[in-house]
Order: structure tokens, then sequence, then C-alpha cells
């Protein structure tokens, strides 16, 4: 009898240490140890990202705009205050001016004859689709939509 006593108060104190050890670490059964804790951080908002039209090379003949090449991309969606920048990667020179080919220019923004390798850029501030054109070859038509 002394022996069953014995044996039944060994298993007892093995089952006392597998539990202790069980609640101290839930992921004890699994071979996994209790997973991490994260703490969220603020984090800065991503930058945003550029607009950068190109006026492609061979755009100051007509053509590109069956396929609305001649600034390229030819629409861009940006948010407001965002800043948007147009390349003149073409041999000849080009304006970026805001308005149409049927109302004409309307003075919102006008690069001025900006020539090969320059560089023209302009902050939106409100929201809004703006269509553009090069005033040298009308038939180079863009869209800027700003929300």
């Amino acid at each position: 009898m002394n022996f069953s006593y014995g044996v039944i108060i060994a298993v007892g104190i093995l089952v006392a240490i597998s539990l202790s050890l069980i609640a101290a670490d839930p992921g004890y059964l699994e071979g996994q140890p209790e997973p991490q804790k994260t703490i969220m951080v603020d984090e800065a908002p991503p930058a945003p990202m550029p607009a950068i039209i190109s006026l492609p090379e061979g755009s100051s003949v007509p053509g590109c705009e069956t396929t609305d090449e001649c600034f390229i991309p030819y629409s861009v969606s940006v948010t407001v205050g965002d800043t948007v920048t147009w390349t003149n990667d073409d041999t000849a020179a080009h304006t970026v001016t805001s308005g149409t080919l049927d109302v004409g220019p309307d003075g919102l923004f006008d690069s001025g004859l900006f020539v090969a390798g320059a560089v023209f850029e302009f902050t939106f501030d409100d929201a809004g689709e703006y269509d553009y054109l090069c005033i040298v070859h009308p038939w180079m038509l863009g869209k800027v939509i700003v929300e």
C-alpha cells in the first residue's frame, strides 16, 4: 500500500509541475513560445507619390493625340496640395498651359515657352479637373484630376 501512495504522490507532483508550466507559458504544449505583443506606434502618413508628366520626344509632330500620348501620362490624379512636374523630353520647345482648345487659356497656370530638358512645376491647391494643352502644338492635350 505504501508503494501505491508513493506512486500517486509522484504522479500528482508531476501533474502539478506540468500544470504550472502550462500556466506560465500557454504555448508549452505546442512547443511554441507565447506570441510577442505588438505595440502600435503612430506612423507618419506615407509620402505623396510624385506626379511627373513627360512631354515625350516626337510630341511636337501631330499624331500623338490619336493615342493620348502627347503628355505621358495623359491624365494624372493627385491630392490637394500636391505638385505636378512636367519634363520636356522632346527636342522642341513647348508650353504647359491650363485651359482647353475650344475656350483657350484659363490663366490658372502657364509654363511659358520651355525648351528641351526644362522642367515646369505647379502645386494644385483646389480639388477639380484641370485640362491643359501646349499652345505651340495645340493637339497636345492633358488632364490633372485633383481629389
